[in-house]
Order: structure tokens, then C-alpha cells, then sequence
């Protein structure tokens, strides 16, 4: 059929004329229902909009409205709690609204996770910065981080919002630990439970110890799954060392039934071991040891064993790197692999050294954030037995609502040493039981965002809003 024949029976179909040939559309039911059809969606259109108008600003009755906040935080603060919470401002949803952006960084140590906020004044308070730290414990729940999130977030903004006819309705008060009432949404609590501990008082001696089991299973009438995770792992942070060790086991299984009744089982373990020990040399410089025990069936690895050693500079000091930083390390080892299968070299073991570089620069600004990362590693005894990547990742804010994230990846893989001599059948390749041959690998993706309409986002209202879909949820 050609694209001619195509628009005629399209024309057929759906009652349209042709061109220059004189009919007109008569008001038949069938259209009738067309328009009652289109109409409708667009009527319903203007009543929810209307409906979902949003709220006005906090105003005083001068007609003054309250501070507008830009909480500016990828994870970890629970914005929707915040908004529940600390209601004497407005939020804005975009940093171009806002007269205070409040940038929140995270950084993962041993045994805490540290918040640092940074408090951008904007407009009227446009040179007014400050910043302040938060560091919560793994062992803090949810609930206890979010609160503790809260009271940072309450105790940077008094300078602003005493600015602001809110600041009389502001009530400071002191909790000295005795009491651990639930306190006032908009009083301040400075209670001293984040001062920096005395490694006398601490009987773990900065050790943290971590156990984990997760099961997951899915079933259906004609497929199956189940796998198991375990892990255990303990770690020490102090600002001269970073020691951590752990094991990690897991099993995954699916089962498959063709429409002839045949079957197909696929079966995934890995086990690996791991251990390392960081020196602190300079606020710009850190090394370290590390050794690690591996088997995998994706990888072809029976037994695996490897020993390396690295050095690395920061070209901003280390206690900056929760905002940016630029490194550059070196690493050597030596690694010596069994394999489960002939491997495509005609071995069913062998050992090597190899070295390698590699350069990582990363940042968090008002602006958004960028990180990149270029490694390069070779066999020390075979220069063709190499691998470089490159990887990138790139959020930026163009204008007030628009925001522009793409990330990008490619390798080029000349190390593949492992893979079996038999490759892979195409049930294996179907459900990636092995690790394929390739020379480049590749990824990226793309993403544009625009948010326009009203610019506060202080109303919180969890009605009905179940994260699958619910009620109108297609399937």
C-alpha cells in the first residue's frame, strides 16, 4: 500500500472528505459522540485547574510575605516532612523564587553520615551566607535524621526570617537533655547530642559492625524467581585512618516453563571478600593497601585473589570534598584468577600484575552539579591488555524552572582474559547469565525538565497517593 492508498483509507476510516471533492462533514452520531468525547476531557481540564489552584503566600496583615526558601537537597532530608514542619515560610520550588537557597551536601563516613548546609542569601539577603553541620549516626532512624535535619534547617534560617514579620512569632529556647519532649514545630532546640565524641568515651573505638540478610521470590503460573543477599562488614573511621573489611554472598535463581513444556533453569552465585586499610598523609594526600577474594559465575571465576596499592592527591583539601573536589591516584597489584570454565586463551588459571591512573573531579554548586571520572589500566607485562573508561554526569539549572541532566559512558575493553571458551548459549545471553565479548561499551542519557506555574510548593497533602499508581493505575 503506498502512503497515498494509507491517507485514503485513513480518510475512509474516519469519515473525513477528500479534498476538492465538495462534500461536507453532516453532524452524524458517530461524530457527535468524536466531539462529545474530546470536549469533555478539555471541560474536566479547566475545572480541576481550578480546582487545584494553588494556595496563596504566607502574608502578614502589613501584606508582607514571609521568607521564600529554596531547600536545594538530592536525598536524606525528607522534603515533605520539612514542609510540614517548618510552616512560617514559603516554599518555592525553584531557586530563582527564592530569597534564601539552602544547599545540602552528604558526605558517608565509617560510622556517621554528616550534612553540611549551606545557606545562600538571595535578594534582600543577598551576601548573607552561612553554613552549618549536621553528622547523624548509622544508627539514628529515619525519624531521628529528618528531626535532626529540621532543627539545622530552623537554626540557619532565624537570622533571615527575623527579618520578616514571622520573627514575632519566634520562641528560642534551650533543651538541656533532661527532657525529650516533642517540641514546638517552630522553636529552636540546640540540644548538644552532635558534639564531636572523645574516642575515650567511645567503647567500640570507632568500630561499626554491619549484618544484612534480604530474600526476595516472585512467582507466575509459568515463571518463578527467588535470590538471597547476606553481608557482613566492619569499618573504622577516624581522621588519620579509614579501615574496612567485609563478605558479601549472593544467589539467585529463575525457573522457566516453554509452551511445549520444556524448561529452563538459570542459576547465579557470587561470593567475594574484601579488606582495606587508608592512610591519612596531608590535608591533600591519602594511601592505602587493599586485598580482595572473588567468585562469580558471570565472570567465569572459580577462585580469584588480588593485592593492590594506591596513592592519591586531592587538589582541594579532603575536608572540602563533601562540595568538590579533583583527584588524582595511581595503583598497582597483582591478581591471580581460577576459572570455572577453559578460558578462549586455552587456562584454567593464571596470575598478572597490572597498574593504572585515574582522574575524578566532582562538584555541588547552586547551579547544580558535575561530576567526571577517566580511568586507565593495563597489564604491566602486556600493554595490549588494557582498559579505559570515562564517565560523566551533569545537572545544571538554566532558568528558573528549566533544568538540563544528561550522563554519559563509554569503555573500551581490551582485558576480557576471563570469558569461557565455549561463550555463551542463547538462552545464557537471554537472561545475561555470562558476561558477554565486547571491544566499547556504552550509556548515557538525557533528560529535560520545565516546571512552571506557581511558585509555592507549601502545602503537603498525602491523600490517595500511593506510589504504584493506584486507583488509576492501568494494569
Amino acid at each position: 500500500m503506498t502512503p497515498r492508498d494509507s491517507l485514503e483509507s485513513a480518510r475512509h476510516h474516519s469519515g473525513l472528505p477528500r479534498p476538492g471533492s465538495g462534500e461536507t462533514i453532516a453532524p452524524t452520531p458517530q461524530r457527535k459522540r468524536r466531539a462529545r468525547r474530546l470536549i469533555f476531557p478539555i471541560l474536566a481540564l479547566f475545572v480541576f485547574a481550578d480546582l487545584a489552584a494553588p494556595a496563596p503566600a504566607l502574608e502578614t496583615t502589613e501584606g508582607t510575605e514571609a521568607l521564600r526558601l529554596f531547600l536545594d537537597c538530592d536525598w536524606g532530608c525528607d522534603f515533605t516532612f520539612q514542609r510540614s514542619q517548618i510552616t512560617y515560610v514559603n516554599w518555592v520550588r525553584d531557586r530563582q523564587d527564592a530569597e534564601v537557597h539552602v544547599l545540602v551536601t552528604i558526605q558517608s563516613g565509617g560510622n556517621s553520615r554528616e550534612y553540611t548546609f549551606n545557606f545562600i542569601g538571595l535578594e534582600r539577603f543577598e551576601g548573607i551566607d552561612q553554613r552549618l553541620i549536621y553528622t547523624s549516626s548509622f544508627t539514628d532512624t529515619d525519624d531521628e535524621r529528618r528531626r535532626g535535619v529540621q532543627r539545622i534547617l530552623e537554626l540557619g534560617l532565624v537570622r533571615y526570617v527575623l527579618e520578616t514579620p514571622q520573627a514575632e512569632g519566634l520562641i528560642v529556647e534551650f533543651q538541656n537533655g533532661e527532657e525529650q519532649g516533642e517540641p514546638h514545630r517552630d522553636h529552636f532546640h540546640p540540644e548538644p547530642n552532635n558534639l564531636v565524641a572523645d574516642p575515650d568515651d567511645d567503647p567500640w573505638n570507632h568500630w561499626v559492625y554491619r549484618l544484612r540478610l534480604n530474600t526476595d521470590f516472585r512467582s507466575e503460573d509459568r515463571r518463578d524467581s527467588q535470590s538471597y543477599q547476606t553481608s557482613a562488614s566492619a569499618g573504622r573511621t577516624t581522621d588519620l585512618w579509614r579501615m574496612g573489611m567485609g563478605v558479601f554472598y549472593s544467589y539467585r535463581e529463575s525457573n522457566f516453563e516453554f509452551e511445549d513444556g520444556g524448561t529452563f533453569k538459570n542459576v547465579s552465585r557470587s561470593t567475594s571478600y574484601f579488606g582495606q586499610v587508608i592512610r591519612t598523609l596531608a590535608p591533600h594526600w591519602g594511601v592505602g593497601v587493599g586485598a580482595s577474594s572473588r567468585r562469580s559465575t558471570f565472570l567465569n571465576l572459580d577462585n580469584s585473589y588480588r593485592a593492590a596499592a594506591a596513592i592519591e592527591y586531592n587538589y582541594f583539601p579532603y575536608s572540602e570534598s563533601s562540595e568538590r573536589e579533583f583527584t588524582f591516584a595511581y595503583f598497582i597489584g597483582g591478581t591471580r584468577l581460577d576459572y570455572e570454565e577453559v578460558t578462549v586463551f586455552d587456562k584454567l588459571e593464571e596470575t598478572f600484575t597490572d597498574q593504572g591512573a585515574y582522574i575524578a573531579f566532582g562538584m555541588e554548586r547552586p547551579w547544580g552539579e558535575a561530576h567526571l571520572d577517566l580511568q586507565y589500566s593495563h597489564f604491566i607485562d602486556d600493554f595490549d591488555r588494557s582498559r579505559v573508561e570515562f564517565n560523566t554526569d551533569v545537572e545544571y539549572h538554566i532558568v528558573r524552572g528549566l533544568s538540563f541532566d544528561v550522563y554519559a559512558g563509554v569503555s573500551r575493553i581490551r582485558d576480557q582474559i576471563y570469558l569461557p571458551k565455549g561463550g555463551a548459549t542463547d538462552a545464557e545471553v537471554l537472561v545475561a547469565r555470562r558476561q558477554l565479548e565486547t571491544d566499547l561499551s556504552f550509556r548515557g542519557g538525557i533528560q529535560l525538565r520545565y516546571t512552571f506555574g506557581s511558585i509555592y510548593n507549601n502545602v503537603v497533602n498525602s491523600r490517595l497517593s500511593s506510589e504504584s499508581g493506584g486507583f488509576s493505575r492501568i494494569f
